[in-house]
């Protein structure tokens, strides 16, 4: 093995883990402004849910700008 965890080596596993890391930065970030400017709970977990969505629409974004021979495993070679 040349580095890299072992499950990231697929590149499904490593997309889908990319968009859920976007989708749950997003979420925390968006929650936390939304609490702390209003400080009401129901308008926070909209920001969330929002957030959330936003952030894996962006990991998805992200991930379809990457050229191909990137985002490529390394059983490719």
């Amino acid at each position: 093995m040349s580095g890299g965890m072992p499950p990231l080596r697929n590149r499904n596993l490593a997309a889908g883990f990319i968009v859920v890391m976007y989708l749950l930065i997003g979420a925390l970030l968006a929650g936390l402004l939304v609490a702390g400017l209003s400080g009401n709970d129901v308008w926070a977990g909209v920001a969330a849910l929002v957030g959330g969505v936003l952030g894996a629409v962006f990991g998805l974004w992200c991930l379809r700008r990457t050229p191909e021979d990137e985002r490529a495993g390394d059983d490719a070679y």
